[in-house]
């Protein structure tokens, strides 16, 4: 069967939900038809919700996501010795037939297409919506955007090293037959244009920090975070400074280990998937089964980032509370529920000051970047324990530091294998041993990036590597 139709059909199955009143537990989907829906504002805000439950599927960002990257950085091991549990992705092998592949493409592609019907929807049945119409839109367009990003950084040649290179599949209607089966791949730059325009309609998001409503959902600060990610991967250094200027009202959580523990709420979330019993990712699905003492992934503490001098430190909270490097091991401690509901943290305010603090740098401002990266590594080491003289910081010493400290901020948060994409460097894996794995952007598709899957070379007639 036509894999567009099965699309159609599984859009139909979930465009509507019924809702509790609590984000994070829904009933299970019934069916309305599509004007019981858009006409009836209880049962729209439930179609909004679903939204983020098709973005945050565990087969789209909400499972391997996080692990898909850092698998393809530099990091952590993969022990796993199971295709299963991503060594193919580690080992950058993935081809055209293989499952994380497949699976992120399709459920992305149905996620961003429930945006698309929601949006076709909604037009029609403007008054249903009210004053939340200007919203619901706004946050169905983030919801795409959002998929398109990860889409965009995994199965693209990085933007720096050829802007016109063939990126993923623009689809920005809905789907609703197999008529639009054949679609030729658009651009980088379509595409990372494209995420901006629909971050454009972001003024209609609401404000608000540190509270669940203002997590789980859409924020002007949380449109602001992944445009600021989409500035730096085009090189508009200016343009990231001014979308991180314009994140307010957040502040970095007192104690680091806080953001990683129930209940997911500080000062310094932006953006989150939540999850609880109701709707959690199951067994190698979820992210924490990869971490959770070191099942799959174990930290790197021969050749990573805390096997560096300055950043392995006992005394770092990151260090101390969110590994147990100290105690011999090699496991990461960012995730500990083994029930797998604890929250993914897709924008959190530390990543926004190094963000701001590398096109600081890239500008030539120097001094406005020290002062970003310190406050960042400050709050979770004390300048009397810390070995690196960050006053003495200049040159490529401060690019330098402001690149280990985002690999040591963010581990296990599904960045540092894009910062090395988006950046358009070589990938060395366990470097001096005899594993050692070195990929160079040369080696293009099957290799640094990801194939587009066979499943949509098979219905997608216009696909060309």
């Amino acid at each position: 069967m036509n894999k567009m139709f099965l699309y159609s059909l599984f859009l139909l199955s979930i465009t509507i939900f019924s809702s509790c009143e609590d984000f994070l537990e829904k009933e299970p989907p019934l069916y309305f038809t599509e004007n019981e829906v858009f006409s009836d504002p209880n049962r729209l805000e439930a179609a909004v919700n679903g939204l983020y439950l098709g973005i945050k599927s565990q087969y789209a960002l909400g499972g391997k996501v996080f692990v898909i990257v850092d698998n393809i950085g530099d990091d952590f091991i993969n022990v796993a010795n199971n295709g299963y549990e991503l060594t193919f992705t580690y080992d950058m092998k993935v081809t055209l037939d293989r499952q994380e592949s497949y699976e992120l493409w399709r459920y992305t592609y149905l996620a961003i297409n429930r945006c698309n019907t929601f949006l076709k929807n909604i037009e029609a049945n403007r008054e249903a919506a009210g004053a939340n119409y200007d919203r619901y839109v706004a946050e169905a367009k983030f919801v795409r955007a959002l998929g398109y990003y990860y889409l965009h950084q995994i199965y693209t040649m990085p933007y720096v090293i050829n802007p016109n290179a063939k990126s993923v599949v623009l689809r920005l209607d809905a789907e609703g037959s197999l008529e639009n089966n054949n679609l030729a791949r658009s651009s980088s730059t379509e595409v990372l244009d494209q995420i901006l325009q629909d971050l454009s309609a972001s003024d209609a998001l609401p404000t608000g920090v540190g509270t669940e409503e203002f997590i789980v959902r859409a924020t002007q600060a949380a449109a602001e975070a992944l445009r600021q990610r989409i500035y730096l991967v085009k090189g508009e250094w200016d343009n990231a400074i001014a979308s991180g200027s314009k994140i307010t009202g957040y502040t970095l959580a007192d104690d680091i280990v806080s953001i990683f523990r129930a209940p997911y709420i500080t000062s310094e979330h932006i953006f989150s998937l939540p999850f609880d019993a109701t709707n959690r990712p199951g067994g190698q699905y979820a992210t924490g089964y990869y971490y959770i003492g070191g099942k799959s992934n174990h930290i790197d503490v021969v050749a990573g980032i805390v096997s560096i001098p300055g950043y392995g430190n006992p005394k770092d909270a990151r260090i101390a509370g969110l590994t147990n490097i100290n105690d011999g091991g090699k496991f990461l401690a960012k995730y500990t529920n083994s029930t797998y509901i604890d929250w993914l943290p897709i924008f959190r305010y530390a990543e926004v000051l190094l963000n701001s603090a590398e096109a600081h740098f890239n500008k030539g401002e120097e001094a406005q970047a020290l002062a970003l990266l310190k406050q960042v590594r400050t709050r979770s080491l004390a300048p009397a324990d810390d070995e690196l003289n960050l006053d003495g910081l200049t040159g490529n010493a401060l690019k330098t530091a402001i690149i280990n400290e985002r690999r040591l901020e963010l581990l296990g948060e599904g960045v540092r294998g894009l910062d090395i994409l988006r950046r358009g460097e070589t990938f060395y894996k366990q470097p001096g041993t005899d594993y050692q794995l070195i990929v160079e952007p040369e080696k293009g598709i099957n290799g640094y990036i990801w194939p587009i899957p066979q499943f949509e070379r098979s219905n997608n007639k216009l696909i060309e590597d």
